[in-house]
């Protein structure tokens, strides 16, 4: 049994070693509790930073729903690889150990572990999950400095192409959407994802925008671009179902400086 689990392993690795994990949750917050949420978000995100940083996800992102599918946060932890989202420590067991650590009286510790039973429950109730896997060399982040300490409009572009047909799809969403956002100057970064464990679809593309003006600058160069070509037609051909999910970026661990911060930022 160990030498089946080693196996599976090193092939695990071998083929997502160089690809980092993104772990999705869509949670189904009641509108009522939004506010009180991403106060006890932010709290708990920095008490689990608080201790060693050994095996954790690297950052963690939330978004609320703005247009499209029936959320009301999307929560992204972000790993280095397979390995490390797999070994990665409980997300309860650790803000539990770093309380009991904290240099607060035992009255203080209890009205922290009751607080996030509160927002553990809002957090688990009505939530979905699943494990995407980046395609690194198709991700574009701008040369302009990007202000994780500001909202966003954060697309999430989501096509399920058969798994045969992937590939020539992926080569496709290159040319036609990929690489016309970037050409025009309005996308902030772009980051392609696939299903790896889940429920979910065989693509999906997250596009950045600073603002709804940015956003629609980029829509209305789509709506213009003309007629369709045979290879346009063909990408949405073997595209599969689509949908589309327009959220606003709420909040996440890297600094103003774009660079991997223990405390998590709610943007203005």
């Amino acid at each position: 049994m160990k030498n089946l689990l080693l196996t599976l392993t090193l092939f695990i690795s071998f083929n997502t070693i160089a690809q980092e994990i993104h772990s999705f949750y869509t949670l189904d917050v009641p509108r009522s509790k939004s506010s009180e949420f991403i106060k006890m978000h932010k709290k708990f995100i920095d008490i689990y930073y608080a201790g060693s940083d050994e095996n954790k996800m690297e950052s963690t992102w939330l978004f609320s729903h703005t247009y499209g599918s029936d959320f009301t946060f999307k929560v992204i932890e972000v790993y280095s690889d397979v390995i490390a989202q797999a070994s990665a420590v409980n997300y309860g067991a650790e803000v539990f150990k770093n309380i009991d650590a904290m240099d607060i009286s035992y009255d203080e510790k209890k009205m922290l572990k009751d607080e996030w039973s509160i927002y553990f429950q809002l957090y688990l109730e009505g939530h979905d999950d699943e494990v995407r896997v980046t395609f690194e060399k198709q991700i574009f982040i701008t040369e302009k400095d990007i202000d994780f300490s500001k909202k966003h409009i954060v697309v999430f572009n989501n096509n399920n192409p058969k798994w045969k047909d992937r590939t020539e799809y992926i080569s496709l969403w290159n040319k036609f959407t990929r690489q016309p956002a970037i050409d025009l100057g309005e996308t902030l970064a772009i980051v392609p994802t696939g299903h790896y464990s889940g429920s979910s679809y065989t693509f999906q593309a997250a596009l950045w925008y600073s603002s709804w003006d940015s956003f629609l600058v980029n829509q209305n160069s789509i709506e213009n671009s003309g007629p369709m070509s045979d290879d346009r037609k063909r990408m949405w051909d073997i595209g599969g179902s689509h949908s589309d999910e327009i959220t606003t970026f709420l909040g996440c661990t890297w600094s103003s400086e774009a660079n991997t911060s223990k405390t998590f930022t709610i943007a203005k």
